[in-house]
């Protein structure tokens, strides 16, 4: 008896444990009070069989050095973002969200907000990817060139409205909601978050999406370069591409 009203104890306050964790855990990693709860990840990524991917630097850029440095062009051009590059022309953002509460949670708008607009690299081009077959559907787009930047959803290529054109809701606890945004870019380059408005029983809430604790960075694929590059198919050599 004594050892089962122990083990009882012990799972009581581990649940309590936990509980208290992931209250701390989303409130520390977001904006939004504890006690709505709602956390956000973010991923960026690309599918290079349906997607362009590109990076704009500064400069020129030694291409045989590339090659020797990163043997696979889509994990060089990360390289080249993490030396002080941007991503250009689109990227995809996939966002997860978590409701660590029991009451409901409503997604009720999704846009990209500016924080900074960045010069726009004037040096190489160097892209990866592109159609290799199937055409691609993107669900929910966002166009930074946009006046209000809001996320559109799609049907095909044909808009059926602002996304969530239908109510999306986080009903169950810990279980996640998983979306992707295909973000397009603007006219300049730009440093921006992305924010999720959502009500929680009669509250309202915000909470600001980023790249890892800093703002995603996307600048136009297209404009003047000093040279241009494309990987091969293996994604394992650069060519100049103009």
């Amino acid at each position: 008896m004594v050892i089962a009203a122990l083990g009882v104890v012990l799972s009581t306050l581990l649940a309590a444990a936990v509980t208290t964790y992931f209250d701390v855990w989303s409130s520390s990693r977001s904006p939004v009070p504890a006690s709505r709860a709602l956390h956000a990840e973010s991923e960026v990524w690309w599918d290079l069989t349906r997607d362009v991917k590109a990076v704009r630097v500064a400069g020129p850029v030694d291409v045989r050095k590339l090659e020797r440095d990163y043997p696979d062009g889509d994990v060089a051009l990360d390289g080249l973002v993490e030396g002080g590059g941007i991503y250009a022309g689109m990227m995809r953002v996939r966002l997860t969200l978590m409701n660590f509460t029991k009451v409901p949670v409503t997604v009720t708008g999704v846009r990209a907000r500016v924080t900074e607009e960045i010069p726009v690299p004037d040096g190489a081009l160097l892209s990866c990817g592109g159609p290799q077959g199937g055409v691609g559907i993107t669900r929910v787009r966002i166009d930074l060139g946009s006046a209000d930047k809001a996320a559109q959803e799609y049907d095909g290529e044909e808009i059926v409205g602002q996304y969530p054109a239908q109510e999306m809701q986080l009903a169950k606890q810990d279980e996640p909601a998983i979306f992707d945004i295909r973000v397009e870019d603007g006219k300049t380059a730009y440093s921006y978050v992305i924010d999720v408005a959502y009500t929680q029983g009669t509250d309202k809430g915000r909470i600001v999406v980023d790249d890892a604790g800093k703002p995603f960075r996307l600048a136009p694929a297209e404009g003047d370069v000093d040279a241009a590059y494309r990987c091969d198919h293996t994604t394992t050599h650069w060519a100049t591409a103009r």
